[in-house]
């Protein structure tokens, strides 16, 4: 079977070359004709030329040799530009034909690729020489930019800038729907960031269209970083998976690339301490403790995510809690005014996940909050009452303390917070709101009808949202 396989591989070769000499020497003679036609062109818009560049590519169509025709149609395109609409839709045609053979059968996932790299590659030298004189150095090498043809699940990658254009203004009729990408990098991006939106339990879409960006990333050459980020994704998925040998593997991939990569170090020692390796993983994780200390501030708040909540959870799996503790509380020591509050939230989110002592937490909380409160300091302490509730109480006591007739501009934000924390040992937050509402209202006083609104609508607000 294999031998009829290759047979027939070879015969098709054999076509290929015959047709695209008999299309090479057409291609020849519409040079000649050019210098006949020139005047036409002037009366006629070049139309008996664009007429007889479509005569070539169907000769190539009708022999069944597609992509010959859909290469002449291309050089074509780059010699005559956008203006004849009869070129404009032959290109579309035979570029969704080219498209249709890639189609497959299932259509979950990524979409198949066509390289116009390796497809013009394989145009015989005798046409592309020819082609070459006809449209350009532009008509024979493939561009930048990539279009997804939806109906057919194919991406094309490498369309000209020329091309893209076509695409873009005459989106060929509506058959065609198309999304237009404007080069490798955004595809890949896409292909990331689709893989990363799917949930946990599809497990095997997420792995394929990593891979898929992987590959598009690779064939095209696109930069260390960009592959940089398919790898540590990939080692994202694969550590999930429990396959912790690949994962390995792929974290000091990425590490090759990026050796300051923190995220690919801790992935890295994760993998290393699930699969046993526990002393390698220990001094790795060591390791990754002091390049912490050593990052710059604009740094951490970018890695506080993934690569400290790994480290932190492994020290704590490792039995070695006083220097997670130790960790924290540096991170946390360069926390100074309210612009670090997402760094502070960030640590006070893992001192909570691994029920870590707070006490650093609760003396550093006052530091961040301005004074008078502005939206950020809401925000925090909304966030900060299921962590460290006691001290967002003695917080709010203070704002409390300063409200007073004339100053209950605060009070909406004061009820809110409360109402976020946990029930303590006075009852429920929500109670201990209402009670302040009312000593509120108690004192308005009848000439500040503004003190009134306020209050008012507050009661209003936390009517509608707690009972």
């Amino acid at each position: 079977g294999f031998g009829m396989a290759s047979q027939a591989g070879t015969a098709k070769r054999k076509d290929t070359q015959e047709i695209g000499e008999a299309l090479a020497a057409r291609v020849a003679a519409l040079a000649g004709d050019n210098a006949i036609l020139a005047g036409d062109a002037i009366l006629a818009g070049g139309s008996v030329a664009v007429d007889a560049c479509c005569g070539v590519a169907d000769e190539g169509f009708r022999r069944g040799a597609h992509e010959l025709a859909f290469a002449v149609i291309r050089a074509s395109l780059h010699k005559h530009g956008l203006q004849n609409d009869k070129l404009c839709r032959r290109y579309s045609f035979l570029l969704d034909t080219v498209a249709k053979s890639r189609m497959s059968a299932k259509r979950k996932g990524p979409p198949k690729m066509l390289f116009l790299r390796e497809m013009l590659g394989r145009v015989p030298e005798v046409l592309s020489g020819q082609l070459a004189l006809l449209g350009g150095v532009d008509g024979v090498k493939a561009g930048e930019r990539c279009v997804l043809m939806k109906e057919r699940g194919v991406m094309v990658i490498g369309l000209s800038l020329l091309e893209w254009r076509l695409l873009l203004e005459k989106q060929a009729g509506p058959k065609m729907e198309m999304q237009m990408i404007s080069g490798v990098e955004e595809a890949v991006v896409r292909g990331l960031s689709l893989s990363e939106g799917m949930s946990d339990d599809q497990a095997d879409l997420k792995l394929s269209w990593n891979a898929w960006a992987l590959k598009l990333c690779e064939a095209e050459e696109g930069t260390p970083q960009l592959r940089g980020k398919c790898l540590l994704q990939r080692t994202v998925l694969l550590l999930a998976q429990n396959s912790f040998q690949k994962a390995i593997d792929s974290s000091g991939e990425v590490m090759r690339i990026q050796p300051a990569n923190k995220h690919a170090a801790a992935l890295n020692a994760t993998a290393l301490h699930k699969i046993g390796r526990k002393k390698e993983a220990a001094s790795a994780v060591t390791e990754l403790i002091g390049a912490f200390q050593r990052s710059e501030d604009q740094h951490v708040q970018d890695e506080l995510g993934a690569p400290l909540e790994l480290v932190v959870s492994l020290l704590v799996e490792m039995h070695r809690t006083k220097e997670a503790l130790r960790l924290l509380s540096q991170l946390l020591s360069r926390v100074s005014g309210p612009r670090h509050q997402p760094l502070f939230f960030g640590l006070a989110r893992l001192y909570a996940k691994h029920g870590l002592n707070k006490d650093a937490l609760v003396l550093k909380l006052p530091q961040l909050c301005t004074r008078p409160p502005d939206r950020r300091t809401w925000d925090l302490l909304k966030s900060m009452a299921e962590y460290t509730p006691a001290a967002v109480e003695q917080l709010l006591q203070s704002y409390i303390d300063e409200a007073g007739p004339g100053r209950f501009t605060h009070v909406p934000q004061i009820t809110e917070v409360m109402c976020k924390l946990p029930f303590g040992a006075h009852g429920s937050a929500a109670n201990k709101a209402l009670k302040l509402l009312q000593r509120c209202a108690s004192q308005v006083a009848p000439d500040r009808p503004e003190d009134l609104k306020i209050i008012v609508e507050d009661l209003r607000a936390f009517m509608s949202s707690n009972i």
